[in-house]
């Protein structure tokens, strides 16, 4: 027979069977958790551990924190504040000059801001016309004629911009010595003596500013035709380039079907230079 037991929160009354009578203690989440909180906390817990330590005081708020259920010793030990928000407070961050990876010219940082405004204002100015090769309506970059690093006064001067395409611009960044970039030489640290960039079916092969030799390939689209310049390592392994998932899987439809590529000539011929070592332009 069922018999009547209260709740120890609220003390509602309710029937249980006689074998939960014994451990009954809540009618509810909501009632045991409120149990709960009241009495597995600190050396009341069922898990709690004698030997550690069991009190701290926090450097921020003053207010006393204990260590966290199955927290190892040695890592409330190394706590100094009772939560995330007294330690961004309280805590030492090291910034600018302290920073042990601090930078002089930190470029994303710095191009954060200004860039796109900058860069919109040169195409503008040029009317989106590539001043190398007078392509309109492809992807346009706006290149810094005098270093962006060396030169931190007119980095954002229009006077000191230009409108050119993509393959113009990468062909500047990898191959020019007239803007103080890359010199684009075979060098030996890093590079392994690799070439100039090999315009054309083959990876383009050129050393960065940091003397790292890289290998990218540019063509065209194998689907859309727009223009494309990706790593020689996300090239090689496929029968085709895309430059976006809609033409990857247009074209690899067309080709289970047999149907020709309407730009067939993204296929690549591999090269016997040493392995890549990627970097970004600069």
């Amino acid at each position: 027979m069922p018999v009547q037991v209260q709740c120890a929160v609220c003390g509602k009354a309710e029937a249980v069977q006689p074998r939960r009578a014994k451990t009954y203690k809540t009618c509810s989440h909501r009632c045991y958790g409120l149990w709960r909180s009241k009495h597995y906390s600190g050396e009341n817990h069922p898990q709690w551990q004698h030997d550690r330590v069991s009190e701290k005081v926090c450097g921020h708020c003053g207010e006393a924190f204990y260590p966290k259920v199955r927290e190892p010793t040695s890592t409330f030990k190394a706590r100094k504040f009772c939560s995330k928000p007294c330690a961004d407070k309280g805590g030492f961050r090291y910034e600018g000059e302290a920073h042990p990876n601090w930078k002089p010219v930190t470029r994303r940082k710095d191009r954060r801001g200004k860039h796109g405004s900058w860069a919109k204002a040169v195409i503008s100015r040029d009317l989106a016309t590539c001043q190398h090769c007078g392509a309109t309506e492809v992807e346009l970059h706006a290149h810094h004629i005098k270093s962006f690093a060396g030169h931190p006064a007119e980095r954002w001067d229009i006077d000191n911009g230009l409108t050119l395409c993509a393959p113009c611009h990468w062909a500047i960044h990898t191959a020019s010595t007239a803007n103080e970039v890359n010199s684009g030489n075979t060098l030996t640290d890093n590079a392994e003596g690799n070439p100039e960039p090999s315009f054309g079916r083959k990876p383009e092969e050129g050393i960065t500013t940091r003397g790292r030799a890289y290998r990218r390939w540019s063509g065209p689209c194998a689907w859309c035709g727009t223009f494309v310049s990706k790593p020689w390592s996300d090239v090689k392994p496929y029968r085709a380039t895309y430059c976006c998932k809609s033409c990857s899987s247009y074209g690899r439809a067309a080709m289970r079907r047999g149907d020709p590529l309407p730009h067939p000539s993204t296929a690549v011929i591999s090269s016997t230079s040493a392995s890549p070592e990627r970097d970004d332009i600069v």
